[in-house]
């Protein structure tokens, strides 16, 4: 797997190397794509993926949003803010400030 915030094939949030998912940090039908082309990506666990706190569970949202701030950050670490924007068409960075 190609990411840009993870090396190691464990869960990016309690790093367990058990029941791992790929997760697409942008995800969607056309986010999908850009998120394999640029390594917006990291491995999950089943509880923080899809269990009921994980990014796809129903109490998820705060995770999601996290991870997408993450990524955005470590992005721009190498790229402008126009660029990520041009490809995903939001700034997570400025709704991080918004929720503080």
């Amino acid at each position: 797997m190609k990411s840009i915030i993870q090396t190691n094939k464990k869960c990016f949030i309690c790093r367990t190397t058990t029941n791992i998912h790929e997760h697409h940090i942008y995800y969607g039908s056309s986010k999908r794509k850009i998120s394999e082309k640029h390594g917006f990506k990291v491995y999950l666990c089943y509880c923080h993926h899809e269990g009921t706190y994980g990014v796809h569970g129903k109490c998820g949202e705060k995770l999601n949003r996290h991870l997408k701030i993450m990524c955005q950050k470590e992005y721009e670490k190498s790229h402008t803010r126009e660029q990520f924007l041009k490809i995903i068409g939001k700034n997570y960075i400025n709704e991080e400030e918004k929720n503080e």
